[in-house]
């Protein structure tokens, strides 16, 4: 990256950031607070908006909608009719409760009653258990009139000497709309919830139209942001941004041609800056970029582990899932994504490419292991790597995790430690790696372990700290041994690929147990119930493996690897740009 700064009139300032729009590679660098402009606020306003509206219709979920005009409505109509609707929905819940709550009173004229009032009637609607109603019934002075006998008694009362009390019951408001009308109302309220909402469902066929203009929309709020972030005086207008180098040549073609009075200045990143990230990967790391931007972006001049982290996730996912049959359905969903939805959400292609990958590794270890959809094969002498409990070894399948996390470490700390340009730190990670394998050895009882953890453990006593003081080398040192007890748990840690790995295959067979049991328990429903009981078995333990062996071997990278060799505090490369 470059860090390129443009001097020009004011006058000047606004075409030429058009221009670098135009090109599409300036990552902008703020030299000021953003000015708070009315056309900015007008921007952002409709930006939030026209995204608001546009979710809404996407979730609307309408398929095979034909619009009855070819007229793009605007954001705003739109926006219009939601609200509307939104208040049409508000209004029949409104009502509903209230037919509700009326219903045990009956149906009458609010006139009437204010006509006994008039008259000199109190009436009052009340509430009442059964029993205290009837013996307060007998003994009541007062005119009662029963409207409804449920688990309550509703009833009237009629006083020409006011109001009464009645300690038992709960007294209800006298209702302001008859029930009649309420259902006129919610009658009402219906239609026109109809008639909004089939106009909104016509809208959703203009779905690309609205996502064009929001795109549009983005690029002028993104250009009138970085134009306001611009320093200015009475004449002079500067802005900077990163320029990767490859570019510098175009933008400064650019530039010279269309406007020969701005200045441009290109130098190097200084050491306390920090640039942003553009990434330069292979294919099969760029299709698991995605996944390890969730964790974060390389520092800059820093390493990108996006080569380590794609063939490892790649592994510990198949270990994880350890499911052919899984595998095979996810390469399946994967190609079908890819093939229908690609053209419509380009993104698609990605995570479709990274499915169909996962999906293999999946396989490939499901089959070396027996595993396909837990079923129990009898002849078992194909299989590479037996892990089933019971009829197979599953500590083998923790022996396997714990080779993978040595590994998998080591190559972590070998990465720091060719990367590293600091002498005294590389010496820190290599003792790391010796004592990690020294410990390795020890468990497989290889005689020259405690040559290779002390030579680990010397090279972390002398560089841990470049002090004079002999007693604060010492210190540090020692230190910096204790830190070491961690690397125990770093290990086990990869003792979850075994846990999932077994869980997943175990739970496959249960799920094909209980099956087999259900055909046989009910004679003449019991296929069928056999054969629900495996699709929402299988489809059950599907969707919890891939969200854990997803999850899992993503913690393994970002907890125990990635500390270990990169620093994920970097920004994403984002150009001031055309959509």
């Amino acid at each position: 990256m470059k860090y390129v700064l443009f001097l020009s009139h004011v006058r000047e300032s606004e075409a030429v950031l058009r221009g670098l729009q135009d090109i599409g590679v300036l990552h902008p660098e703020h030299l000021k607070r953003a000015t708070e402009s009315e056309q900015l606020k007008n921007l952002e306003h409709k930006l939030h908006v026209q995204n608001t509206v546009i979710k809404s219709l996407s979730d609307r979920n309408v398929k095979n909608h034909i619009s009855d005009s070819a007229i793009l409505p605007s954001i705003w109509d739109v926006e219009s009719w939601l609200s509307d609707e939104k208040k049409f929905i508000d209004g029949i819940a409104k009502v509903e409760r209230e037919i509700e709550k009326q219903a045990c009173l009956g149906d009458f004229d609010p006139e009437d009653v204010g006509n006994l009032s008039g008259s000199g009637v109190s009436l009052q609607l009340w509430g009442a258990p059964k029993k205290e109603f009837e013996e307060y019934a007998k003994k009541s002075e007062v005119h009662i009139h029963v409207i409804s006998r449920h688990d309550d008694v509703c009833f009237a009362t009629f006083s020409l000497k006011g109001p009464v009390k009645i300690p038992f019951a709960v007294e209800r408001e006298v209702p302001k709309s008859s029930l009649s009308a309420l259902k006129e109302e919610l009658s009402d309220l219906r239609r026109r919830l109809e008639s909004i909402s089939a106009q909104i469902d016509s809208a959703t066929v203009h779905l690309p139209s609205y996502r064009k203009k929001n795109a549009a929309l983005t690029e002028e709020r993104d250009f009138y942001e970085t134009l306001g972030r611009a320093f200015e005086d009475e004449s002079v207008s500067a802005f900077a941004g990163w320029v990767p180098a490859d570019n510098i040549e175009h933008v400064a073609e650019m530039v010279h041609k269309s406007f020969p009075g701005v200045f441009m200045k290109a130098r190097d990143p200084m050491e306390d800056e920090s640039p942003p990230i553009k990434t330069k990967n292979s294919w099969l790391a760029s299709v698991f970029e995605p996944l390890l931007h969730i964790l974060g972006f390389p520092k800059y001049g820093g390493i990108d582990p996006a080569l380590f982290f794609a063939p490892s996730m790649m592994l510990f996912f198949g270990i994880c899932l350890s499911d052919a049959g899984y595998g095979a359905i996810m390469i399946l969903i994967g190609a079908v994504a890819k093939k229908l939805l690609s053209a419509k959400i380009p993104a698609i292609r990605f995570v479709s490419n990274m499915t169909i990958l996962l999906g293999l590794t999946t396989v490939v270890w499901g089959l070396a292991t027996g595993s396909i959809f837990g079923i129990p094969f009898a002849q078992r002498e194909w299989i590479l790597v037996d892990v089933a409990p019971d009829v197979g070894d599953p500590m083998l399948l923790f022996k396997i995790s714990i080779v993978a996390g040595v590994l998998h470490i080591s190559i972590a700390l070998m990465i720091s430690i060719i990367s590293s340009n600091n002498f005294s730190e590389r010496m820190i990670k290599a003792g790391t790696l010796f004592v990690l394998w020294g410990g390795a050895l020890a468990m497989i009882k290889y005689s020259i372990w405690p040559y290779i953890a002390g030579a680990g453990i010397l090279l972390i006593l002398t560089f841990s700290s470049d002090a004079k003081n002999p007693l604060k080398r010492l210190g540090a040192g020692i230190w910096g041994v204790y830190g070491l007890t961690g690397l125990l748990g770093d290990v086990m840690s990869y003792a979850r690929l075994f846990g999932l790995g077994v869980a997943s295959g175990a739970i496959a067979s249960v799920i094909n147990v209980l099956a087999v049991d259900v055909r046989g328990a009910v004679p003449v429903v019991g296929i069928l119930l056999s054969i629900i009981v495996l699709l929402l078995g299988h489809s059950f333990n599907f969707a919890m493996g891939v969200m854990g062996a997803l999850v899992h071997p993503a913690r393994l990278h970002a907890v125990e690897a990635f500390p270990k060799c990169v620093q994920l505090s970097g920004a994403p490369y984002k150009p001031l740009e055309k959509i």
